[in-house]
């Protein structure tokens, strides 16, 4: 330390040493004597990001910005700070839903923004479901230096030790101590980063060529394809730059999906979150044909292309055709997509979008994969339709759905969604919280939305079915967390079992299942 070193200086090397507790005391006492000083608050919005309180982070950013902190370096941290948040999010869903691969792959992207340690707490979750128990060992005591009582990394602390004493797969070599490794940025030089770089440019150029320079165009999509290991490690669910490149990276053909780009739309798809779903399941889906079962407003298509997709049809008896309201999946609420479901099938011709039901499907149509994305759970004839499902799909194809658990504690699909959210004394809260959805349901009016929308279906009941008509290939329970974990006391599965003594705590724990199967 020189004698230049300001205590802002101090301050950050505390942080990038991985100390940002004691340098957010440095910071704090600053901001006693001058609150309005705006490095300093832009240097305290960045520890609490570090730490994971984004939105402290995000007000923080705000009032520095009120102070004098220049607003497009406030503008590119609070884009930051969102775009992590959300590759947080989408590989929580991948571990829940058993797909540790892709939640690595979104994670260590995420990582290299190096904006939180967060992102480290769930990347060792994602090695530890891989079986990598050094580097997953290695990642959650860096976290608990920091943070040492923090309950998941305890938790997963525990987890990792319990495994090594069974004698799990540690990924290291036996008898080698492995070497500490600081937090991986992006070196210079890695063809990723310099792919990540590029590609803004690239798509830019693109998009400009299109229409206007044949030649030019196609030199820009062969580059993008070349690119497709980079794309496959990148977030293309939430970047749209990212996005527009898989889009022609991921495609069977070129020209095809040159005949199917829109780069509005798939902007669109990434804001509203409609490409999530199609990554998931994208080892089923590229270079397919999908048939997607009540898709709901009909804005998957484009997600579906992106990942790779041949052709899209997309049936929902409740779709208006000419209405560009769709569902904005990453707020819970409406939205306006700029266009309607028609509009989207004469942009993109692979895309074809039904109001209707199965059955007013062309009778001799089949498809490579048919897809149901929380809709199982909705359908009252659902005992009849998954049997049936076998007619519609190839002798290669597969049948993927993702079920939502009746039973489970938000199985009611209202307010409140999570334990959280509960407001207790809130009448329309406490008629449905805490499992009382299943006991008030039997006495409830024909019309009520769980008789008209809900089919009360039992997990083993829609997994017998599936099992006895395909044979399947990943079946996954993705268990409710911690938080509903806690509620489900003694007492409440005693008043549960007291009214219907068949539930388990599977069917109350289980919020939902991930299926895929082919044909037998």
């Amino acid at each position: 330390m020189t004698k230049q070193d300001t205590p802002l200086q101090i301050a950050q090397r505390l942080l990038a040493d991985r100390q940002p507790h004691s340098a957010l005391k440095i910071v704090d006492n600053i901001l006693e004597q001058r609150p309005d000083h705006w490095s300093a608050l832009m240097r305290r919005a960045k520890i609490v990001e570090w730490l994971g309180d984004f939105p402290a982070a995000r007000q923080t950013y705000a009032q520095a910005a009120e102070s004098g902190a220049r607003a497009d370096v406030v503008e590119k941290a609070l884009a930051r700070i969102d775009a992590v948040e959300r590759q947080i999010e989408d590989a929580k869903n991948c571990l829940s839903d058993g797909d540790a691969d892709q939640a690595h792959a979104i994670l260590s992207n995420a990582r290299k923004k190096n904006s939180s340690a967060l992102v480290e707490l769930h990347l060792a979750r994602a090695e530890l479901a891989r079986g990598q128990l050094d580097d997953a060992d290695e990642l959650i005591e860096d976290f608990l230096r920091e943070r040492p009582g923090h309950k998941l990394a305890r938790k997963i602390k525990v987890e990792i030790n319990a495994q090594k004493g069974r004698g799990g797969t540690s990924g290291q070599a036996k008898g080698k101590t492995p070497k500490r490794k600081k937090p991986a940025l992006r070196k210079q030089g890695d063809p990723g980063a310099a792919f990540l770089a590029e590609l803004p440019d690239r798509i830019a150029a693109l998009d400009t060529a299109i229409g206007t320079d044949e030649a030019d165009a196609r030199r820009h999509i062969q580059w993008l394809r070349k690119k497709s290991d980079h794309l496959r490690v990148a977030n293309w669910a939430d970047d749209a730059d990212c996005a527009k490149a898989a889009h022609f990276a991921f495609a069977k053909s070129p020209a095809r999906a040159l005949r199917n780009y829109d780069p509005a739309l798939i902007a669109k798809s990434v804001e509203y979150g409609y490409i999530v779903w199609p990554r998931r399941i994208q080892d089923y889906v590229a270079h397919r044909s999908v048939l997607d079962v009540g898709c709901g407003f009909g804005a998957f298509g484009n997600g579906f292309l992106v990942a790779g997709a041949e052709s899209y049809t997309g049936i929902d008896p409740q779709m208006p055709l000419d209405s560009s309201t769709v569902k904005n999946k990453r707020k819970r609420k409406k939205a306006n997509l700029g266009v309607t479901p028609n509009q989207i099938m004469q942009r993109c011709p692979d895309i074809h979008l039904i109001n209707g039901v199965i059955e007013d499907l062309e009778t001799k149509a089949t498809f490579d994969a048919v897809v149901l994305h929380n809709v199982t759970e909705h359908l009252h004839n659902i005992r009849n339709i998954i049997p049936n499902i076998r007619t519609l799909l190839n002798p290669d194809g597969h049948l993927i759905y993702h079920h939502h658990n009746f039973y489970c504690w938000n199985g009611h699909h209202k307010m409140p969604n999570r334990p959280e959210q509960y407001v207790p004394g809130l009448a329309e809260h406490d008629e449905v919280a805490d499992w009382n959805h299943i006991l008030i349901a039997p006495d409830l009016p024909e019309d009520h939305y769980f008789n008209t929308n809900l089919n009360q279906i039992r997990l083993d009941e829609i997994k017998d079915i599936t099992y006895d008509n395909y044979d399947v290939v990943k079946w996954i329970e993705i268990e409710s967390p911690d938080a509903v974990a806690e509620r489900l006391t003694d007492d409440v599965f005693a008043r549960l079992r007291g009214f219907d003594d068949s539930l388990t705590r599977r069917d109350l724990m289980v919020n939902a299942a991930l299926c895929v199967a082919k044909l037998k």
